[in-house]
């Protein structure tokens, strides 16, 4: 990948570094990027650079078109930001499409339960008919 420093009127090669090799295992995420960016930013001047990518293969008599991957802000030879859209046509730079995103589940925090208490139920109470009986003896 290419390394630009971004100044106010143009974007320039950046003369001491102008190469960085990124793996797919180094943009699994914005902090693993930042921290496989800062280990060649140590000697590099405070400002602006754009991490570009051959978009389409150069031929002999054609340059190759290069776009832009990331731009980042290095601060004190640290890397200080990650810009998620270009400043110019808002569109969101490639390197964003990498991240993984990370699932997070919300702990949902038990909800007690109103208990309903139930009324007791009351029996019917039915009285009992009494039943007169007839007494039928046989006669002998």
């Amino acid at each position: 990948m290419l390394v630009l420093k971004v100044r106010e009127t143009y974007k320039a090669p950046y003369h001491k570094n102008k190469y960085l090799t990124i793996k797919k295992k180094d943009v699994e995420s914005m902090a693993i990027l930042k921290k496989h960016i800062s280990q060649f930013t140590r000697n590099w001047s405070s400002g602006i650079y754009d991490i570009q990518f051959v978009q389409k293969e150069g031929t002999y008599m054609q340059n190759a078109i290069y776009a832009t991957f990331c731009r980042v802000e290095i601060r004190e030879g640290k890397v200080s930001k990650l810009e998620k859209a270009s400043p110019y046509t808002k569109k969101i730079y490639p390197c964003w499409q990498y991240f993984k995103r990370k699932k997070r589940t919300i702990k949902k925090t038990p909800v007690k339960k109103k208990t309903v208490k139930k009324k007791p139920v009351k029996k019917k109470v039915t009285k009992k008919k009494s039943v007169k009986r007839t007494s039928t003896k046989k006669k002998k």
